[in-house]
């Protein structure tokens, strides 16, 4: 379980540093008030930075294996159809 948990741990420091690698977060301060002693540390986080690079992986993944998302479901039921063709001229 200790080596488990460890390795959620590892994993969550790499996301976070691809993250902030990607630009998908970022650390902001405000400029301090005159006479203040605190400190307002920011942190923001860019969903449509997130999403646009999940999509272009989504793209490339498609590219490399030779096929898109939209021709997927379309050749899944011409293959669904020629299976059931073929048994009904086996019977």
């Amino acid at each position: 379980m200790r080596k488990f948990l460890v390795v959620v741990i590892v994993l969550a420091i790499c996301v976070v540093g691809f993250g902030f690698y990607r630009g998908w977060f970022a650390f902001s301060s405000p400029d301090p008030a005159a006479g203040s002693d605190t400190v307002n540390i920011n942190l923001a986080t860019d969903k449509d930075k997130m999403k646009d690079d999940a999509q272009a992986v989504k793209d490339k993944a498609a590219e490399l294996t030779g096929n898109s998302a939209d021709e997927a479901p379309d050749s899944a039921s011409e293959d669904v159809t020629k299976e059931d063709d073929a048994k009904s001229n086996d019977e």
